[in-house]
């Protein structure tokens, strides 16, 4: 006896086992009538699977028939289901698809809220779930250490050799008596210029007096031709000045830096085509 209750119970729990794993058929899209027919089949076994106590079986069942064809109440059926057995992902699509399928529904506050509800939980769900996941790799066993070998020591590069002493100090006053020299030789230009222009200028003054006193026409022209050349002599005798002072100065103070040998600097005239010209030339 003991062995045909056993042998019963068995057959009982395969047969809910076959059940529960019983695929959700498919059909073509353009068969409609026959989607129909199936999806209120498995809407009734939702019912009974739902009335018996198997919740997950009424879930599947419900989401078969909504899958063959659509329907607000296979809808609401599968949110309601699935919310008191905790899938709360289910639930939100179940209400969702319910609010979709019935737009103008009378209980649409009270689902928006359930769903607002669900969406709050889901959300809570995560903020837990996140820290413990990340303390998880720190939970897990140490692994052994392993010995790391020391990293050489980093060798600084040479230190390049310094200059010699005296070395700045030696170019700095070279440099200064280059400067010297040419502003000296420019001084010397100058001065030369400023010489031949003035000499220029009282010839064109004599001409233009001689020429006065003895009425000639055209003497005050001598004149005005003496001005810009007495104003230009007047000019290159300044330059001489300034430049003078200052080459004297950059050649004073390179004496300081160290013997070296001094420039050469010679200054002599050039012809030139339509005329002549000071050139200063030397060795730094």
């Amino acid at each position: 006896m003991r062995a045909v209750l056993a042998l019963l119970s068995f057959v009982l729990a395969s047969g809910s086992l076959v059940a529960r794993a019983e695929p959700c058929p498919e059909v073509p899209d353009d068969e409609v009538a026959l989607r129909r027919s199936l999806a209120k089949e498995w809407f009734a076994k939702a019912e009974e699977a739902e009335t018996s106590g198997d919740r997950q079986g009424a879930i599947r069942r419900y989401a078969c028939s909504l899958g063959l064809a659509p329907h607000p109440s296979t809808a609401y059926n599968l949110g309601t289901v699935a919310e008191k057995t905790g899938d709360l992902s289910a639930a939100l699509d179940g209400f969702r698809t319910y609010l979709k399928l019935s737009p103008e529904a009378t209980d649409r506050p009270a689902i928006e809220a359930r769903i607002i509800a669900l969406e709050a939980k889901v959300s809570e769900l995560r903020k837990q779930i996140a820290p413990t996941a990340a303390a998880a790799p720190a939970a897990s066993p140490a692994a052994p250490a392993t010995a790391v070998p020391p990293t050489p020591a980093a060798t600084a590069p040479p230190t390049p050799p310094a200059p010699p002493a005296g070395a700045n100090a030696g170019t700095a006053g070279h440099a200064r008596r280059v400067a010297g020299a040419v502003t000296a030789a420019g001084a010397g230009v100058a001065l030369v210029t400023g010489i031949v222009l003035n000499v220029m200028a009282r010839s064109k003054m004599s001409t233009c007096f001689s020429q006065y006193s003895s009425h000639t026409p055209g003497a005050l022209d001598r004149c005005d031709e003496a001005k810009p050349l007495a104003y230009g002599s007047y000019a290159a005798f300044g330059v001489a000045g300034a430049a003078g002072v200052v080459g004297g100065i950059l050649l004073l103070g390179s004496s300081s830096a160290g013997p070296e040998e001094p420039p050469e600097v010679a200054l002599g005239p050039a012809l030139l085509p339509g005329g002549a010209a000071f050139v200063a030339t030397g060795r730094f």
